[in-house]
């Protein structure tokens, strides 16, 4: 994928959208379950604090409100950084999944080509990607690809096919009846004859 055919923003952090967001919602739900319990007994413990000051105290109706307002405060901050710590988990989490996923997809497709015969193209992470070192192995089964796709009896056809296709008469392959591509040879050597005459 080139570079200028790459998304940009936030949509770009998607490769595997329905995983990335699976993956981020249950990290949410398990900081979800812990900031509510931490919660719980943070709001326990305050409510118990509050609820003995008045009683202790005997405030009146408007002193009993303006303790609560001092109370409240500090609840307010605990619930808007537990929703900050949950929106925050949720972009970290498809930040990461997409340095994971993205290098995933390009190894499904390197696999794909394998196992459909093609001969695969070089996986191309960015620096930020993870799986880097299965990459660059598999990078190298595709360059021994190449090379087993030229090595030889394919050498040969390879000659032939280059010279046609370079306008000169190529010689005729002589391959074994026993080497695995003597078939395609016979089939090529007619093919040059055919068009010879």
């Amino acid at each position: 994928m080139s570079a200028k055919s790459r998304r940009r923003g936030f949509k770009s952090w998607f490769v595997e959208p329905y995983r990335q967001v699976k993956l981020g919602l249950m990290f949410l739900l398990v900081n979800l379950c812990f900031g509510l319990m931490i919660s719980g007994l943070f709001g326990y413990y305050v409510y118990e604090i509050y609820d003995s000051v008045t009683t202790y105290f005997k405030l009146s109706g408007a002193e009993d409100m303006v303790t609560f307002q001092k109370f409240a405060m500090p609840i307010a901050a605990g619930i808007a950084l537990i929703l900050l710590f949950g929106i925050t988990t949720i972009l970290v989490s498809v930040r990461y999944t997409h340095e994971i996923y993205g290098p995933l997809v390009s190894i499904h497709r390197f696999l794909d080509d394998v196992l459909a015969g093609r001969t695969p193209k070089r996986i191309q992470l960015r620096e930020s990607d993870q799986l880097t070192d299965l990459a660059e192995k598999l990078n190298s089964i595709a360059e021994r690809f190449v090379d087993d796709n030229r090595a030889g009896p394919m050498t040969s056809i390879h000659r032939f096919l280059d010279e046609a296709l370079d306008g000169k008469k190529p010689k005729a392959l002589g391959l074994r009846s026993e080497d695995q591509y003597a078939d395609l040879a016979e089939k090529l050597n007619t093919l040059l004859a055919n068009k010879e005459s």
